[in-house]
């Protein structure tokens, strides 16, 4: 899923905006290596994410989090009646899937069997799902 949602090969504007993927134990770092040989092999380069151990995470800016889905704004406002404070919201397991069926993630299946469980209306979801 991390491969697809960005360009592997890219160059970034800045160092605030670089493709990364972070590790947090051995596995993961192997895991993470096994993938990348197989993304060098299919585009015939180096790829320019950087691998890196996690150690200290900041979050983004509040502008950015659940970036797509704070373009709906109906959806938002239902959400934040479960979730007053935006940092319960942007950790929320609702607002996560939500955003990610917005950006275009995930089969539409998959969205109509989970929509009723996100405690927003459903005539609002309907604009998530439009690809």
């Amino acid at each position: 899923m991390f491969w697809k949602s960005h360009n592997p090969i890219g160059a970034a504007r800045s160092s605030q905006y670089k493709s990364a993927i972070w590790f947090a134990n051995e596995a993961q770092r192997e895991a993470i290596a096994s993938s990348v040989i197989q993304l060098e092999q299919h585009y015939q380069r180096d790829l320019t994410t950087e691998i890196l151990p996690l150690t200290t995470f900041f979050n983004a800016e509040d502008y950015h989090q659940k970036y797509v889905l704070q373009r709906h704004d109906a959806v938002m406002q239902q959400l934040k009646l479960a979730y007053p404070d935006f940092n319960g919201l942007v950790d929320s397991t609702a607002a996560a899937r939500l955003n990610g069926f917005a950006y275009g993630a995930g089969p539409k299946n998959l969205f109509e069997a989970e929509k009723l469980e996100y405690g927003v209306d459903e005539d609002l979801l309907a604009p998530l799902m439009k690809r």
